[in-house]
């Protein structure tokens, strides 16, 4: 997938401070690849044969009673059902992908081996999404990029993100963003 590509591609060069700054979107273009921060998202039931039909429909309803922000998963385990202690919910990723392992993951770590193993049962995106994005943000970070991103100093400021907690920072320069990122795999994502 592009996403997956790019995103590894920039991991790498910040690792090894090869990436100049024009590899890098503008905040110009990065806007142009984003959605509102505020926008409405999409919800995707994932049909399984252990989400059961009164399961699936309390998924359906749910965005109206509590919507979330995007990038988002919600893991259930089969046995269990989704009003279960077990069901797991990760919200605010920068990817889909990211947010699905996110939300396995809790659910997993939620069942301590009994049962059947967690599956996804929702994914909640922005509007409008579709695969291949050079550039994904999770709500959060996309509302800082037309906020505190633009308060810095154009020629030095930086995005950075985690893709697998969904963390982010922006700073003067790479290290300073990287540094307000926090997390171990933390990657600038917009300079400038």
């Amino acid at each position: 997938m592009i996403r997956t590509s790019l995103l590894a591609a920039l991991a790498l060069a910040a690792l090894t401070g090869a990436a100049a700054s024009q590899d890098l979107p503008t905040l110009r273009e990065a806007r142009g690849l984003l959605f509102a921060e505020d926008g409405a998202v999409e919800w995707e039931v994932i049909a399984d044969p252990a989400l059961s039909a009164q399961d699936a429909a309390t998924l359906d309803q749910l965005n109206r009673v509590q919507p979330q922000p995007y990038y988002g998963a919600l893991a259930i385990a089969p046995d269990a059902g989704l009003a279960s202690e077990l069901t797991a919910l990760a919200a605010n990723y920068h990817d889909e992908e990211n947010a699905r392992a996110a939300a396995l993951a809790a659910c997993e770590a939620n069942r301590e081996g009994r049962g059947a193993p967690c599956i996804v049962a929702l994914v909640i995106r922005p509007e409008g999404w579709e695969p291949g994005r050079p550039l994904q943000l999770s709500s959060q970070a996309t509302s800082a990029l037309r906020s505190e991103y633009r308060a810095l100093p154009r020629r030095s400021r930086v995005l950075a993100i985690s893709p697998a907690t969904g963390r982010w920072g922006v700073g003067e320069g790479r290290e300073a963003a990287l540094a307000a990122c926090g997390a171990s795999d933390c990657v600038a994502v917009v300079e400038g």
